[in-house]
């Protein structure tokens, strides 16, 4: 799995931040935005935020899934889809996907 910090522009040129997760899951690509409150969040930037990084790893958008969730907040996993105009996210719609205990992005404490 990748994880880093990836740095965006947020609304009125905010400087943002957000934690990505990426993981192969069979035949395609699982990317995680994990809002780290700082600048404009996740759910705000999503399209800007799914555009960048299929961008910046060479992605498919075609062969990905993409997931946000709020650590401060013991909430729930949404998975977001798009739809694409070439490497473009627009027209974000999340649905609920998994409670946070279950993220297959975070490997949970015992």
């Amino acid at each position: 799995m990748k994880l880093y910090v990836h740095n965006y522009k947020g609304y009125g040129v905010h400087p943002s931040k957000c934690r990505i997760h990426i993981k192969d899951v069979g035949t395609s690509t699982w990317v995680g935005f994990e809002n780290l409150g700082e600048g404009t969040s996740v759910t705000n930037a999503s399209e800007q935020i799914a555009s960048e990084i299929v961008k910046n790893e060479l992605l498919d958008p075609k062969n990905c899934k993409f997931f946000e969730w709020y650590p401060e907040y013991e909430g729930t996993v949404d998975e977001v889809s798009y739809q694409w105009n070439g490497p473009e996210a627009s027209n974000p719609e999340w649905k609920y996907f998994c409670e946070a205990k279950e993220n297959p992005f975070i490997k949970q404490q015992k």
